[in-house]
């Protein structure tokens, strides 16, 4: 390898055509951040890089930076997991499509992010071993929203200061990321969207747990409606634009869920 070369995991977020034969490619990698390199044969390659470029594909990477200019050139990838489960369950595709988004949308090139990688990474395998999609993305958000800075506090009013473990209903106020109690609520903005207890409990219970025990966290119809209300509110007041795939995610799997995430 040579001495400016590099080597990181990483999984592909984006891949498209680049001229006649080259490919750009965006990985996410716990060191290096959110990296776009350049591909070159990629269209034409029958080893370097055949089948292995592929949306969610978890690779051991060989890269190098120019000094000049934005792209890096991948030098080779070898593929370490393809989660094949993603690319033949539309549901699962869908769930992964939304993670996906909000990772290109919550992450910064070159910006390191360990957290972000092992919560990805997390959320692809859980989704390859087909656990239920929607829970995989709730999970997924409420940890992903915190290590990119913006934690939802689910533990206070943010009015009154009380606790809001006994509230058998809470209002939580997507613009601030807080949750407002029943005595306060009469003072809200039309920026809430209601939380039971049992789904707060849940909620913070998610952000409290270690990522190889959050498979255990078992959510309800009424909890996965409210999770999934509240954190698509959460996620297009934080990324400034909405979810583009959010409506997909919804609609084989999600049937049964009402239509207010719209």
């Amino acid at each position: 390898m040579s001495p400016l070369e590099m080597e990181t995991s990483a999984i592909v977020l984006d891949c498209r055509d680049y001229g006649e034969s080259d490919k750009i490619v965006t990985f996410l990698c716990p060191k290096a951040g959110r990296l776009s390199g350049l591909a070159k044969g990629a269209k034409r390659s029958k080893r370097r890089f055949v089948n292995k470029l592929e949306l969610f594909s978890l690779l051991h990477l060989t890269y190098s930076l120019p000094r000049h200019g934005e792209l890096a050139f991948i030098a080779a990838a070898e593929l370490q997991a393809s989660f094949l489960s993603l690319r033949h369950s539309v549901g699962l595709y869908n769930a992964a499509t939304v993670i996906r988004e909000c990772t290109l949308m919550g992450t910064s090139e070159k910006e390191r992010s360990e957290k972000a990688f092992e919560i990805l990474l997390w959320a692809l395998r859980a989704l390859d071993r087909k656990q239920p999609s929607h829970t995989v993305v709730i999970l997924f958000l409420i940890r992903f929203f915190e290590y990119i800075g913006y934690r939802p506090d689910l533990l206070h009013c943010h009015h009154c200061g009380r606790s809001t473990a006994t509230e058998r209903t809470s209002e939580f106020n997507y613009m601030t990321g807080c949750l407002i109690c029943e005595a306060c609520s009469r003072h809200s903005l039309q920026t809430t969207v209601p939380l039971s207890l049992g789904t707060i409990k849940l909620l913070a219970n998610a952000q409290s747990q270690p990522l190889e025990r959050l498979h255990r966290l078992q959510f309800s119809l009424r909890a996965r409606e409210e999770s999934l209300n509240m954190l698509h509110h959460f996620g297009r007041q934080l990324f400034q634009r909405d979810i583009h795939s959010w409506k997909a995610l919804l609609d084989p799997e999600g049937a049964g869920l009402k239509a207010r995430y719209s």
